[in-house]
């Protein structure tokens, strides 16, 4: 986000257009979080816009707050009109906007709510970020991870992964997962220096599968079935209320 708001080359050395960003966070504050780490990336904060909350008349003229979700695109994309040249959406995390009523689990439900999403960011030509959090139960694959159902990583165009170094605790990696619109490109690997993302500049020639497989490749000697029975089970009701007949 900082860099699309100064036109900053991204970290591997490519050309970034520059323009406007909108950010959909549900988990951290503007003011103590969100504001800190733009100023520490460099950010033009002036380019950067956080939805807020919604006011919405009643019926009976009175005016109420409401949390937005992916259900009122149209008021997204009224914010969108008032944001000059935005080339960047971030929604972080994904399970917090999806709306009452949509379970995440079930993939036709996700897909009726990215769906007019991905229309939309292709009207206002955008990217969309989605954030989507990690399953702590073992899945097939790297994108078999994400929380909910297979839609997320489905729907998208390209999907990363962001994992600590099993060598370097304090060294981040990112990771190509699936890539439909290009070939697979190499991962980087970064560090966090006094609040800033601090890149390095050698490509991680591994994938986000190959991180998964020398993970597992390590053995647990305090995992067992309970626990990844528990594992699982937090996973699925992170994600919302289920019937207890579908779990079982």
């Amino acid at each position: 986000a900082a860099r699309i708001s100064t036109g900053r080359d991204w970290p591997d050395g490519s050309r970034c257009e520059r323009g406007s960003v909108l950010l959909l966070n549900a988990e951290d504050d503007p003011a103590d979080t969100v504001r800190p780490r733009l100023d520490a990336a460099g950010a033009d904060v002036s380019r950067v816009h956080i939805l807020p909350t919604l006011i919405r008349d009643e019926p009976d003229g009175k005016r109420s707050e409401m949390t937005f979700t992916l259900r009122e695109l149209p008021m997204l994309e009224d914010a969108l009109a008032s944001i000059k040249d935005c080339r960047l959406i971030v929604i972080d995390p994904i399970g917090s906007f999806l709306g009452g009523g949509v379970d995440a689990h079930r993939d036709n439900e996700v897909r009726s709510v990215l769906a007019p999403l991905d229309a939309l960011a292709k009207r206002v030509g955008a990217a969309v970020v989605v954030v989507a959090h990690r399953r702590k139960s073992a899945g097939g694959s790297a994108d078999d991870m994400a929380l909910g159902s297979r839609a997320f990583t489905g729907l998208a165009r390209a999907v990363w992964h962001l994992s600590k170094d099993a060598q370097a605790p304090k060294r981040r990696l990112l990771l190509p997962g699936k890539c439909n619109i290009a070939e697979e490109p190499d991962g980087l690997a970064f560090s966090i220096v006094s609040g800033a993302i601090d890149w390095e500049s050698d490509p991680v020639t591994m994938s986000a599968d190959d991180a998964l497989a020398a993970e597992r490749s390590v053995p647990d000697e305090r995992a067992s079935a309970t626990d990844e029975a528990v594992d699982w089970l937090r996973d699925t009701l992170e994600m919302g209320k289920r019937l207890a007949k579908e779990i079982k």
